[in-house]
């Protein structure tokens, strides 16, 4: 039995912070940052209620150097990337396990403030891989997925979030 599975994420949302950038030992830049998503229902009473959730974003290489030029604070952007979890034991010795998402590209959404000088940049920006290894097969079905994302869905976002 051939079953496919994927580590897909797509998030929409706003910085809550800008995103702080280091490099590694081993040249590369990384840029990491929250991103606020919210989720809007009714409650028992039917009174719209949101919900708010944080996700820890990072971003290895080129994009590193793109989010820690034109992202900042508040900016509402759509990540695309999958998902990590990291497990280790804190000082307590308790396991401790972390979420957090491999961006692997991004648009700017909420109009476009920045002035990009003489440099022209597409508002869809992809990654080059995250230096963990990658097949062929895997990093095609991302690129095809990343360049399929639909803009008409992207304007459809409702623009109330917690900033």
């Amino acid at each position: 039995m051939n079953i496919n599975t994927s580590n897909f994420i797509n998030l929409i949302g706003r910085l809550g912070d800008a995103p702080k950038t280091t490099t590694l030992p081993s040249g590369i830049v990384v840029a990491e940052f929250s991103l606020a998503t919210n989720e809007y229902y009714r409650d028992r009473n039917g009174n719209k209620q949101t919900r708010t959730d944080w996700h820890r974003v990072k971003a290895f290489g080129k994009l590193a150097e793109l989010f820690d030029q034109y992202l900042d604070r508040g900016k509402q952007v759509s990540i695309v990337g999958s998902m990590r979890y990291r497990k280790w034991v804190d000082k307590h010795d308790q396991n401790r396990t972390s979420a957090e998402v491999i961006a692997q590209s991004f648009s700017f959404l909420g109009g476009g403030d920045r002035q990009l000088g003489d440099q022209e940049m597409s508002s869809t920006m992809v990654a080059d891989p995250a230096p963990a290894a990658i097949d062929n097969k895997t990093q095609r079905r991302r690129e095809r997925t990343a360049v399929s994302l639909d803009e008409t869905v992207l304007e459809t976002v409702n623009d109330d979030l917690p900033f």
